[in-house]
């Protein structure tokens, strides 16, 4: 059997998941670094679990939103 010009998936494929993935953690970086800059203005502690939570929400927020 002869696989040695099979191609398993699209290089447009791979660049297109790629771009998906920065866009995501960036998007979900930004919320983190906005929910941290609205509890210093308030005065409020921003734990771990907050940045944890609001880098799910960024994230979620970013699968969901079509670009």
């Amino acid at each position: 059997m002869n696989t040695h010009n099979v191609k398993t998936a699209a290089p447009e494929s791979s660049e297109r998941w790629g771009k998906n993935i920065v866009r995501v953690l960036d998007e979900a970086h930004c919320n983190v670094a906005c929910a941290e800059e609205a509890n210093a203005h308030y005065g409020e502690r921003f734990t771990r679990l907050d940045a944890c939570v609001s880098f799910i929400r960024g994230a979620v927020a970013a699968l969901f939103r079509q670009s």
